[in-house]
C-alpha cells in the first residue's frame, strides 16, 4: 500500500510546481505521512484518515503564513539611501559634540549635518556621509582632501 501513497505524494508534488500555489504540497505532505503509516498498520482507513488530517492541518495553519512570507513586497530604497557614501563639503563649520549643527553642500543641495565622532569639523572641509537621521547628514572628515 505504501506504493500508492508515494504516487500520490509524487503526484502532488509535480502538481505544485506546475500550479504553484502552495494548495498541493500539503497534499503530498499528507501523503507522505499516509505513506509512514502504511509502514505501521495496513488499515487503509488509518492511513486515509493519517492522509486527511495532516493535509487538512497543514494547509489550514500553514499557506497563509508561507505565501505571506514569500510574497513580501521589495523593499523600495529611497533617494536618501542614495546619499551614503557621497562627498559633501562642509560651507557652515560642525561644532564639537555636536552642539552646533553644520551645513554640507551635497550634489547642489545644503543638508543640515552632524559629526559622526562628535569632533569639531570645519568649514571647506571634504567630508563623507555615513548615515542619514531624520534631515540630518552624519558625516566624517575626509583625511585625503582630494575630490
Amino acid at each position: 500500500m505504501w506504493i500508492l501513497w508515494l504516487v500520490v505524494g509524487i503526484i502532488f508534488s509535480v502538481a505544485e510546481i506546475l500550479y504553484s500555489g502552495f494548495f498541493l504540497i500539503w497534499f503530498a505532505a499528507g501523503a507522505i505521512a499516509a505513506l509512514i503509516t502504511s509502514l505501521v498498520t495496513s488499515n487503509f482507513i488509518w492511513q486515509s484518515l493519517v492522509f486527511i488530517v495532516v493535509s487538512l492541518t497543514l494547509l489550514l495553519t500553514l499557506t497563509k503564513r508561507v505565501v505571506k512570507k514569500l510574497n513580501k513586497p521589495p523593499t523600495v530604497a529611497t533617494n536618501i539611501d542614495g546619499l551614503i557614501g557621497k562627498k559633501g563639503i562642509v560651507i557652515q563649520a560642525i561644532g564639537k559634540d555636536n552642539l552646533e549643527n553644520g551645513l554640507v553642500k551635497l550634489d547642489g543641495e545644503v543638508w543640515t549635518a552632524i559629526s559622526t565622532t562628535g569632533e569639531p569639523i570645519l568649514k571647506e572641509t571634504l567630508v563623507t556621509i555615513n548615515a542619514v537621521k531624520g534631515v540630518k547628514l552624519i558625516v566624517s572628515p575626509i583625511i585625503n582632501q582630494e575630490v
